[in-house]
């Protein structure tokens, strides 16, 4: 049995990719306010794509049909704009109605000076007290006075603010027209950009991500309707004020990874808080929110999506954080999306596979890579665990052909090597052992067939592997001599080249017990030291032992193995 193949070893090119590397993120942050209306304009076109292609197949002229999409997108946000603006402001004028109300929670909480609100109070006022800069000179007081240039300079402020994000948005939305339009002519210069000898590669690319990023980008904004339609509803039946409000923004933030959907309820909690008496309200916000939640998030999104972003869960957060440091929040906002393409083009194109391994969900290691690394590690729990999951995959015996001899094949490879050792060895056999005892499930009565490693503690893990997979297949038997008197075969397993007087020994004891003997060699190193040996045929594979066990049992096979003659 050869050991698991590794993978194939990652370019040491590491300074000039770290080089590039470099040159890109600064290349991203200082041409923030370009390249963030241009991912956001590219996401939004592959969201409106399908219903763009839609039209034409419906014989409406291409810009028409991308003028009807864009009317559609522009009435959605723009409805939302409306609601939020017009329940706002219905809010803020409703406020001072309830200050009783808000006052006498606060009342009741602070316990007449003594509650949890005023110590925290108290604490802030003689922090700023410490902190507090010395007294204002005359020269400061008119510096400050002289800064106050009066409404119009705030009016001014208000909407360099506002228009800001206006023009974001004009732009994002002028490059989307642009990119439906001439969606042939982009896709055509970005085949060109990255050359035309791997054209199936980008061509490959570019359909899985936008399918899979539209996809998503689609059932997330259904998900998120549902979550901000459900939210308003409920909201609304509680009595809480302004309920279309916290059900647009619940929509709106939830397309924040993490942290959306918390501030979402935070809101109209604060509002439930201020607005009604009791803490009944209060309590079934939280509450709707946990059930609202919930549902979406554990129900509707594995039903909805059918497959995951191919993004890891620590990967997205770490993903936003990055974004959010580079774009700001409309980075945040695009953390997802941007990532997955990320992913995509990690797994299509070869020099940026790093970021598969880095970002994607697809597992860094084979299983058997996985299962080495725990026996290397001492850790036997795991390692079965990783065992049990794929015998229930594939089935006992094939877990064990192809996670378990491997494993033993790479401890023989890996034995001779100084970095390694024969103590690492020892201890990855020996937890190779305690892990196929606790797979093992034991046997009724005396043993017919009688298992003996030759020498060392990685032959006896892999007389336990034997062991296990006898067992799967109905064979009664053991590692232990006193479990099978007078067996009807012995099998001998060589998973290292055994001195000669140590495998005449073993040969000989096994003549002794049995007259049919196996010899079961999953090594090539043992394999090799036993076909050196005249008259022996070892076993190299466990499917071929399992057979000729089979045939022992059943009468096919006199003599498996002949009588070695002792040396002199």
């Amino acid at each position: 049995m050869a050991p698991f193949r590794p993978p194939a070893p990652v370019s040491r090119d590491w300074p000039s990719r770290l080089l590039i590397f470099a040159a890109v993120i600064a290349a991203l942050y200082l041409g923030r306010e370009v390249f963030a209306p241009l991912a956001l304009a590219l996401l939004l076109t592959i969201a409106a794509m399908p219903a763009v292609s839609w039209l034409e197949r419906r014989s409406f002229p291409r810009v028409a049909a991308v003028l009807l999409v864009m009317a559609l997108f522009l009435a959605i946000v723009g409805g939302l704009v409306y609601v939020v603006l017009t329940q706002a402001m219905a809010l803020a004028a409703e406020l001072p109605n309830y200050e009783n109300v808000l006052r006498e929670k606060l009342q009741s909480i602070s316990q007449d000076g003594s509650g949890p609100i005023d110590g925290v109070m108290r604490l802030a006022k003689r922090l700023g007290e410490v902190l507090a800069p010395a007294q204002a000179t005359p020269t400061q007081t008119v510096a400050v006075a002289a800064s106050d240039q009066g409404p119009l300079s705030t009016l001014f402020g208000l909407a360099v603010v506002i228009i800001a994000p206006v023009a974001t948005f004009a732009i994002t939305l002028l490059l989307m027209a642009f990119i439906l339009i001439q969606r042939e002519d982009v896709r055509d210069r970005v085949l060109r950009l990255a050359g035309l000898h791997e054209m199936h590669r980008t061509t490959g690319a570019m359909a899985d991500a936008t399918a899979r990023v539209g996809r998503f980008l689609l059932m997330q904004a259904m998900v998120n309707g549902i979550f901000g339609l459900s939210m308003g509803i409920g909201l609304w039946l509680l009595g809480v004020p302004n309920a279309p409000l916290w059900g647009a923004l619940g929509f709106a933030l939830r397309f924040v990874p993490f942290l959306g959907a918390p501030l979402s309820m935070l809101f109209p909690l604060i509002v439930a808080f201020a607005t009604t008496e009791g803490w009944a309200t209060v309590l079934l916000v939280i509450a709707l929110f946990a059930f609202v939640d919930v549902t979406v998030t554990y129900v509707l999104e594995p039903w909805l999506y059918g497959s995951s972003m191919g993004i890891t869960p620590l990967a997205l957060l770490l993903a936003s954080a990055f974004w959010a440091v580079m774009w700001g929040p409309l980075g945040l906002i695009l953390a997802p999306a941007i990532t997955a393409c990320l992913v995509i083009l990690g797994r299509h194109v070869r020099t940026l596979a790093f970021l598969d391994v880095l970002l994607g969900d697809t597992p860094p290691l084979p299983a058997p890579a996985r299962f080495y690394q725990r026996l290397l590690a001492d850790d036997a729990l795991n390692a079965a665990a990783l065992l049990g999951t794929e015998a229930g995959r594939i089935g006992v015996e094939s877990a064990l052909d192809q996670m378990v001899m491997p494993a033993i094949a790479q401890i023989s490879t890996d034995r001779p090597n100084e970095a390694f050792g024969p103590a690492l060895a020892i201890r990855a056999s020996r937890a190779l052992t305690r892990v196929m005892e606790a797979v093992s499930h034991g046997i009724d009565g005396p043993a017919d067939i009688l298992v003996l490693p030759v020498a060392g503690a990685l032959d006896r893990a892999a007389a336990a592997a034997v062991v296990v997979a006898l067992q799967e297949v109905g064979q009664l038997a053991t590692l232990t001599p006193a479990e099978a008197s007078d067996p009807t075969l012995v099998v001998l397993v060589a998973a290292t080249d055994a001195p000669p007087r140590r495998l005449d020994r073993a040969l000989a004891s096994a003549r002794q017990l049995s007259d049919q003997v196996l010899i079961f060699a999953p090594t090539d190193e043992a394999a090799g030291g036993l076909h050196r040996r005249p008259g022996i045929t070892p076993l190299p594979t466990l499917p071929g032992l399992l057979a000729e066990v089979e045939a022992a049992m059943t009468g096919g096979v006199g003599d498996p193995v002949p009588a070695l003659q002792p040396q002199a």
